[in-house]
């Protein structure tokens, strides 16, 4: 008897080279029948943290993918790529002639809350096609800035050798890291390209717990199983709300139930059984995710 699939998280570590789209491909054919879905894009060249969510938990992802971001990065100084990464054309080249002090003050200029334009060559939606497409078929493509805060930028390491300058960015989501790469370039003064990208933290999901999606794939079908994070112990922080029967027969009916708490989401049970989630708005509980 095939077990069931439960509804959960996997802590997916992209590799390079392939889409988000193609781990989640990879994942809907191990497990047919569930719903899947990913939290936040990482492009073909970017490699780590992609959660991916299965079953329920796919009504998770707006949440998982609003969380917070860190990342690794490596640029080329003295190149600028229509694509801000070593995957598109050169556009500018330039001699680096600053100093390691100079290029590190111009980088931690980056922290803080700002405005930034993000790539051409990226799958925001310009009038129902993809920027990328519009971009490919040379149309010229303006995108309006978003709001977005770069919280540290740490280990910065500068190699005025190889030209190659790599460091830790932790930010708010939205932050294309691209689009931060060119900007710190063109603020230095020879401008810069994105080499490598790795990203190791999605709010609580961090590259050390992760899986490499090819040894997940090697993995038995129960071990499988076992990788996937059940909704109860991603929130197995916040609140427990218990119920007693007649009032988790009202809130699985869609009746809001009073609810103190400071907490957005929570965990709903009856006799110690983990029934789902709800959401608490203006002391009012309401269904979420019910299993």
């Amino acid at each position: 008897m095939v077990p069931k699939i439960k509804n959960g998280i996997l802590n997916i570590d992209k590799p390079q080279g392939i889409t988000s789209h193609d781990v989640v491909d990879a994942i809907r054919k191990l497990f047919p029948n569930t719903k899947v879905g990913h939290t936040g894009t990482l492009d073909p060249l970017a490699t780590g943290v992609l959660p991916i969510c299965i079953g329920e938990a796919t009504k998770l992802t707006n949440h998982i993918t609003s969380e917070d971001k860190m990342y690794q990065v490596k640029m080329l100084l003295g190149v600028e790529t229509d694509t801000y990464d070593i995957t598109g054309k050169i556009m500018f080249a330039s001699v680096v002639n600053k100093d390691e002090i100079y290029i590190k003050e111009r980088i931690k200029r980056f922290i803080g809350r700002q405005s930034q334009i993000p790539p051409m060559y990226s799958a925001i939606r310009v009038e129902g096609k993809h920027a990328y497409t519009l971009a490919r078929e040379g149309k010229e493509v303006e995108l309006a800035p978003r709001e977005i805060e770069i919280f540290s930028i740490d280990n910065i390491y500068v190699n005025l050798e190889t030209k190659i300058v790599s460091f830790d960015v932790s930010c708010t989501k939205g932050t294309y890291i691209r689009s931060l790469v060119n900007d710190i370039g063109k603020n230095i003064g020879c401008g810069a390209t994105m080499i490598e990208l790795r990203r190791i933290k999605t709010g609580n999901f961090l590259i050390e717990d992760s899986i490499p999606l090819y040894d997940y794939l090697k993995l038995e079908y129960f071990e499988m199983l076992d990788k996937i994070i059940s909704i109860e112990e991603y929130y197995k922080e916040s609140k427990k709300i218990i119920l007693e029967a007649n009032e988790y027969n009202q809130f699985l009916n869609g009746v809001k139930l009073p609810c103190e708490t400071q907490e957005k989401i929570v965990r709903v049970y009856t006799n110690n059984v983990f029934h789902g989630l709800g959401i608490v708005e203006d002391n009012k509980l309401k269904r979420y995710i019910i299993e």
